[in-house]
């Protein structure tokens, strides 16, 4: 399938109430995630943290068409497209969406970090990579999983990435913190898991936050102009060498939006030049500017998002990928197709095509573009601070 014309680069399941329970090792079970009756509805109980409803957006599969955000939704009443594999490529073709890159339940994920057993969260990872992995089986050229990292040792994620890319097939991942509850991505020189992570050329996604305290959505969608928490690990990883040392390593961030990004990525070049002499941190390339490694090895998504439509090239055109965030509570479902094209409306056919579905494609390697992005695609745009 290599004719996309409209890819969402973050979209969501919902996982299968009995899916833990089911699936977890013996040792594991009597504290699985449960999905249970609550308060007239559904909802996830990690161990002793408060228990975690559905949202309602799994019933109408958009937040505007939600009229009463105080009901309670029964798993029985959430959108089959969510659970079920036939019943997504449905709900995709009535949004005149060709596929999307999937990811996990963040209200859900949230608690299993929460609650602090990393040992928990590494198994519940890795059967959810399995699930995923037959969901997407269904239509593999429209259904892109993304696979879950554990957050107990660096060891642990470095396996588990290996296993989800080269035994189950698995084109992303993604992270809820560092491995190993790292506060920092750690030295460089031999890190085996970024190492690994270069080596498999998959992207990494920070989704809109990152660290266990961290919601990895906004409770009320997207903070117009602010840029996501996530975006605090970027100049970190710059500081730290990563780009350096393994320069294939890729992230994304998602449910962020990209239009607060490029007086982020500017405010970080002006400062680096105005202090650089002050030495609070080094880069490697003298030659380079911060804004130069981020927009080599970030890439943002965006929905309703005209001021990063606008500012492209200075974000980096190829760096842009659109999304639908179906359906939590920015999605226009089943119009998504639509309000894509409004968005885009102003701009040329052939960056229009780059934002809708090209970008996507490329970067996770999709039918048809499986040589992925040129250098020269990844390192076209505007420089926006000279010295």
């Amino acid at each position: 399938m290599s004719g996309y014309e409209l890819i969402s680069a973050d979209s969501h399941v919902l996982e299968p109430g009995d899916l833990f329970e089911a699936r977890l090792p013996a040792a594991f079970r009597d504290r699985a995630p449960r999905l249970v009756d609550h308060a007239g509805g559904s909802a996830w109980v990690v161990g002793d943290l408060d228990p975690v409803p559905l949202p309602a957006t799994a019933e109408t599969g958009s937040g505007y068409r939600t009229l009463d955000r105080t009901k309670p939704v029964k798993f029985s009443d959430v959108l089959p497209a969510l659970h079920d594999p036939a019943a997504r490529l449905a709900a995709q073709d009535a949004d005149s969406v060709d596929a999307e890159v999937l990811y996990p339940s963040p209200g859900l994920w949230d608690a299993i970090a929460l609650f602090g057993d990393v040992d928990l969260h590494r198994e519940c990872a890795k059967v959810y990579n399995d699930w995923i992995t037959e969901f997407c089986a269904h239509a593999p050229e429209r259904l892109i999983g993304v696979g879950k990292l554990p957050l107990s040792t660096q060891e642990d994620a470095k396996a588990e990435a290996e296993r989800a890319v080269k035994d189950l097939g698995l084109r992303g991942l993604m992270v809820d913190d560092w491995p190993g509850g790292a506060a920092s991505p750690g030295p460089m020189a031999e890190n085996e898991f970024w190492a690994t992570i270069n080596e498999l050329g998959v992207p990494l996604t920070l989704h809109y936050a990152v660290g266990t305290t961290q919601p990895s959505a906004p409770s009320d969608g997207i903070s117009p102009g602010l840029r996501p928490q996530a975006a605090e690990k970027a100049q970190p990883l710059v500081v730290a060498r990563l780009f350096d040392c393994f320069p294939d390593v890729r992230f994304v961030i998602a449910h962020g939006d990209a239009g607060w990004a490029m007086h982020w990525l500017e405010f970080l070049d002006i400062n680096y030049v105005r202090m650089r002499h002050l030495e609070q941190f080094a880069l490697a390339d003298p030659d380079k500017l911060p804004s130069e490694y981020v927009r080599n090895n970030f890439w943002f998504t965006f929905n309703h998002d005209r001021s990063a439509v606008k500012n492209r090239t200075k974000i980096g055109l190829s760096h842009l990928l659109w999304a639908s965030h179906f359906p939590l509570d920015t999605t226009d479902w089943p119009d998504d197709h639509q309000a894509a094209m409004l968005t885009t409306e102003e701009i040329p056919a052939d960056d229009r095509r780059a934002l809708l579905a090209g970008n996507t494609a490329k970067l996770y390697r999709l039918p048809g573009s499986e040589s992925g992005f040129s250098g020269d695609e990844v390192k076209a745009y505007d420089q926006l601070v000279y010295f």
